[in-house]
């Protein structure tokens, strides 16, 4: 991952970032790293039960933890409503969020903040992998791609990678729904939630970065189908 030092308005809105990580001794001290440079006003690692060093190594970048203990976590939805359930009356503008993985390239957070220094009134900011699918497993995009067209067609809203998990939310728009979500769904919850106000959306190109082995905790199909029956039941 390549370190990034963008300029920025001393006005600026100020950002607050979750990461959700599970065992990411590997990955998460990297994640940090990767956005400290951009002087965030918070960034929060909630540790979902880690048997590894991940709480130790995110503490020692900088991070301020919340560890979730075993059985108190169980799912990436319970571990970003955690998240934002702790950082809910911090004062800052927008949540940041990315997965603790190294699946997403800190480095791609300067894409968010120059399309926000051009459009201030932006809301919600994807990261999109749409240009670098080929990265992208075969089945892994097809599921994606038949979920976001789905969804997005119920919702109104034109998503490319509704299931990215790099984002840039608005916190008053996020602090105002009602979120139960416990897996993946999470997203697409927040998403389809979002879309019930009338927003400024942004799809932001980010790197499609996958690991030969280990790496994201995402079932494909499966995750695929239980993300779309839940996001239409919400």
């Amino acid at each position: 991952m390549n370190a990034a030092e963008p300029i920025l308005p001393g006005n600026f809105p100020r950002i607050g970032a979750i990461i959700a990580a599970h065992d990411e001794a590997e990955h998460i001290g990297g994640v940090i790293a990767g956005l400290v440079p951009y002087g965030l006003q918070q960034i929060l690692v909630v540790d979902d039960a880690s048997e590894d060093d991940t709480a130790a190594i995110a503490e020692a970048a900088g991070a301020e933890v919340l560890r979730l203990p075993a059985g108190k976590g169980g799912g990436k939805g319970q571990v970003l409503r955690a998240g934002i359930a702790h950082l809910r009356l911090s004062d800052f503008d927008y949540y940041l969020f990315i997965d603790g993985d190294g699946q997403h390239d800190p480095a791609d957070l300067s894409g968010f903040l120059e399309y926000l220094i051009d459009h201030p009134e932006a809301d919600f900011l994807i990261g999109s992998r749409f240009q670098d699918r080929d990265r992208i497993p075969g089945k892994r995009w097809k599921t994606n791609a038949l979920g976001s067209w789905t969804l997005g067609r119920i919702a109104g809203v034109k998503w490319e990678d509704s299931q990215s998990g790099f984002r840039l939310i608005r916190k008053k728009v996020l602090d105002r729904l009602d979120l139960r979500s416990t897996g993946f769904a999470i997203e697409m919850e927040i998403a389809m939630k979002a879309a019930d106000w009338k927003l400024h959306w942004a799809h932001i190109p980010i790197r499609a970065i996958y690991h030969d082995a280990g790496g994201s905790h995402f079932r494909g199909v499966m995750d695929t189908w239980l993300i779309a029956w839940f996001s239409l039941q919400c």
